[in-house]
Formats: structure tokens, sequence, C-alpha cells
């Protein structure tokens, strides 16, 4: 097997790509080269870093149909997940049983718009559910369904919220946001809501009104949340004592890319993402890995799944086979884009949402699994595969070593 050994570079020879901060600190980084890495086909095995799998068949009555999902998030004893097509928000404990719907489409007090939720996120220490709107404060509910609040404590645009042992929140911007209400990519707010450190990577040369965020993805892990932005080829790491590089993923797009994927004005063309280019569309990270899932655009555009060794600097990258791909187009819960499952046989392994450090999860709808078994797939899996295509999707639940 090739492998691809990545270098190790000082957060120094960072700073011309990446507009900083003060609050950045200057350790090493390990940076990637993806393009070269899709050249050179290396599989690898999820055997490596999973421990175990478990299945959750979420309860189907007609309180809680679910079309498809947009958001999910979890604590230890409850699944929250967003049902995209009428943005319900739905509540079920870890083992699939529904226990409630967490507020409602409406136009009253603690109901919300159609379409109006863009992210989940959790206060489990005081059980609360944040359900955050692109412009508009969250709204605030209690684990049993109480409308508490409508969050002002920011007059930024809030995305993500991840909450630390200590109270430290680590905070996202909101993507496809003007700059004037979401100023930075990450935030480190203290226990008394004060805004400590600040993170922004918008490129200098387009005009403040015009600057924004296409895309923001966070990932939890243990006492941190790794943030990425497409203008930006770093990936940044907030802990309670500061945000800093956690490694860089370096596509290559070219200089134009990065200036035109954070301008608005490009938004109707879409010049930014033409042929060869590199999107990162997800990532996750386990104790040992961090893990990424890439598309190269072209005529057909390939993607890819990756791994990088934290302790070694291994970089590994296969591509994604094409009936993996081809039972995966439409919504997010139909998404099967990842690695042959070795372990027993089930579901490909492809996790979109991480709990901590030590579990991620997916959730796949029960038409998915159905064509997955229309193409010769899952013979061999586990009995709790064997849903009804009616029925609400399987929440997959992946323990890593």
């Amino acid at each position: 097997m090739k492998k691809e050994i990545i270098s190790t570079l000082l957060l120094a020879s960072l700073l011309g790509a990446c507009s900083s901060d003060k609050h950045v600190s200057t350790n090493e980084i390990r940076t990637v080269d993806v393009r070269s890495a899709m050249e050179k086909e290396s599989p690898f095995s999820m055997k490596e870093d999973v421990e175990s799998i478990e299945y959750i068949p979420l309860e189907t009555n007609d309180s809680c149909l679910i079309s498809n999902t947009s958001s999910l998030i979890a604590d230890d004893n409850y699944i929250f997940l967003s049902n995209g097509k009428t943005s319900e928000v739905f509540q079920f404990n870890r083992k699939g049983k529904f226990i409630r719907q967490i507020g409602r489409v409406g136009e009253g007090p603690g109901e919300y718009a159609p379409y109006s939720i863009s992210e989940l996120s959790l206060n489990s220490s005081q059980k609360e559910i944040y359900l955050s709107r692109r412009n508009l404060p969250a709204l605030v509910y209690a684990y049993d369904g109480t409308f508490l609040r409508a969050d002002t404590t920011y007059k930024e645009s809030i995305g993500q919220r991840y909450l630390l042992d200590n109270g430290t929140s680590i905070l996202t911007g909101t993507y496809l946001t003007p700059k004037l209400n979401a100023p930075w990519l990450l935030a480190l707010a203290n226990n008394q809501n004060e805004l400590i450190a600040t993170k922004a990577v918008f490129p200098p040369s387009v005009p403040e009104d015009m600057v924004y965020m296409k895309e923001v993805q966070m990932s939890p892990f243990g006492q941190s949340a790794v943030v990425f932005t497409p203008c930006c080829d770093t990936l940044f790491r907030a802990t309670a004592s500061g945000i800093q590089p956690a490694c860089i993923y370096d596509r290559k797009n070219g200089s134009e890319y990065y200036t035109l994927i954070a301008d608005a004005r490009d938004l109707q063309f879409n010049k930014a993402e033409k042929e060869s280019t590199i999107q990162l569309f997800s990532f996750f990270e386990t104790t040992r890995y961090f893990y990424f899932r890439a598309i190269k655009k072209g005529s057909p555009d390939k993607i890819y799944f990756q791994r990088l060794d934290k302790q070694n600097g291994e970089f590994l990258s296969q591509s994604v086979p094409q009936d993996f791909i081809d039972v995966s187009r439409g919504f997010s819960d139909r998404q099967v884009i990842g690695l042959p499952n070795d372990i027993d046989n089930g579901i490909p392994f492809s996790p979109s949402y991480a709990v901590n450090d030590r579990i991620c999860m997916q959730i796949v709808s029960a038409e998915t699994i159905a064509k997955l078994k229309d193409k010769g797939y899952l013979k061999n899996a586990p009995e709790a595969l064997n849903i009804d295509e009616l029925d609400n999707p399987l929440v997959i639940i992946y323990h890593f070593r």
C-alpha cells in the first residue's frame, strides 16, 4: 500500500494563507496534500478504528413521520433531529422511542417558520436545546418541550454551539450570512457569555458588504471542536484555552477559488467551483484519526473518503464506490458515501454527526436500505436493517477505540 506521508509545518508558514487573530497560538500543525493523495488509491479499513456498531430504528407513528433529516444531535439520553421537509424537531430516547416534538411550525411565540431551522445545539447540563435560525435569535427549549426564550445573548448571528465542561461556549458564525451579522468563523465565550477569542478567515480583497461564508462545518471532539469554511484550507480547533489550527487540508484550488468562494457576487455564476476544484463536504475526528469526505469536480465528479493518522501523519485516500454514490442522491439521510462496511457487512461507513471523541452517528432512510439491497448489498447484514420501506430512518452509532 502506498502511503502519502505529510509534512509538519510551523504555524508561522500559515499566516499568509488565512487572516489571523492574536488569540491563535504557534503550535505545530500537519499539512495534507489532498490532490496528490487522490491520485494514489490507498485503501484502508474501518476495523482499525471502529470498536462496535449500534443500530437504533426510530419509532414510526403519525406524530413523528420523517421525510428526511437536515440536522441530528444527541447526548447520552436523547436523540434530536430536524425533519428537513417540514423543519419539525423530534426528540427520541437512545432506544429510538419517540418522546415528543420540540416546538412547532407557526407564527406564534416559540414557533418557527418552515425551513427556518439551520442547526441544532444542546446544553446537556441545563437540559436545553437551541434551534438556530440564520439572522434571527435561536429559539431555546427545555428537554421537556417547554419554550424558554429567544436567545439574544450575542449581537452576532450564531450558527452552532458546543458547551465545554468549564462553561466555555464554542460558537460558529452562520453560513450564507453577510459579514456584518457573522463577522467571524469561530468564537469562544466564557461562562459570563463574554467573547474571549475570535477567528475570522475572510479574504481581504472581497468588499465587506459582499463577503460571507458559503458553509460552516463544526465537529466536536472531547473538550474541543474543529471548524472549517471553504475560503481557507485550515481547520481550526477551539478549546477552553484558545483557538489554533488543527491541520491544513491543502486542496491547491488556486488563489482565485479562495476569493470567489467567499464573494456573494459569485453565487449566481459559481465560477469558484470549476473543473478540478476540490470541495471538503464533511469531516470528523476520533482519538487516532481525522476522516474527510471530498469531491473533486469533473466529468463526472469523483468522491473520496480519506483518513489522516494524527500520530504518524499517514494520509490515505480511496475513491467511494459508484453504487454508494448512486443510492445517496437526494436528502442527507440517504447518504452512504463512504467505506464498505467490513465489520458486520452492514451500511457503508459514513458518519455525519459527531457526538464526542468516541461516538459518531449516521442516519439512513429505509429507502436507501432498500436500494442497497436491490444492488446486491446487505446480504449478510445485521437483522436490525430489516425494516419496512415506510418506516422512519435508522440511526447508526459508531463506537471508536
